[in-house]
């Protein structure tokens, strides 16, 4: 957060006119002429910081390990069968070098009530203790939402049930360290 004594602000009749001239804006306005509006400036993004110490791993090794994780985690979760669909995608990291890892895996002709069994276990697998923070909204489709800091970027977890008979699981890994060149070479080989 910016420090208040730094911020240029812009008041009166000068912010009025910026605020007319955003298209945005000035239909928020004219559509809710009651409401009084403040923009505030653009911070710029958190830089994501590696570690001076963080392993460079091989894309490849990196993609096996990251599956074999998912295939557990689906097993803990009572998941005995083999996904209907398994697909996994690299795509860039926050950071330069690096790679975030994304496999989804869907389950379809299960019980339903090993499916919602499923939702169940997740949210007690995904435990606090570990640093996970656990939500699983009441409304919409049935889903845990489960995300945790990671030593370089976070950690996220879906797993939803959004038909009788089906889950989804989806997981999103850390930034993973590969080196430029190799995020190209992960980048430009899309899925596998």
């Amino acid at each position: 957060m910016p420090d208040p004594t730094s911020l240029d602000l812009v008041s009166g009749a000068p912010a009025a006119r910026q605020v007319l001239q955003d298209p945005f804006w000035a239909t928020v306005l004219r559509r809710h002429d009651d409401v009084d509006l403040v923009v505030l400036p653009q911070e710029p993004p958190d830089r994501t910081e590696v570690p001076a110490d963080e392993p460079t791993l091989d894309p490849d090794a990196a993609r096996e390990e990251l599956r074999a994780r998912m295939a557990a985690l689906w097993a803990a979760l009572g998941l005995d069968a083999e996904p209907t669909h398994l697909d996994d995608v690299w795509f860039a990291g926050a950071a330069p070098g690096t790679l975030r890892w994304q496999g989804t895996a869907t389950f379809d002709g299960l019980d339903p009530v090993v499916a919602s069994g499923t939702l169940q276990r997740a949210q007690g697998l995904l435990d606090e203790a570990d640093g996970w923070h656990v939500l699983a909204p009441p409304d919409g489709v049935p889903r845990v939402l489960a995300g945790r800091p990671a030593r370089v970027g976070r950690e996220d977890v879906q797993v939803l049930a959004p038909a009788p008979g089906r889950v989804v699981l989806r997981i999103r890994s850390a930034l993973v360290v590969v080196g430029e060149a190799a995020v190209s070479e992960a980048i430009a080989g899309g899925e596998r």
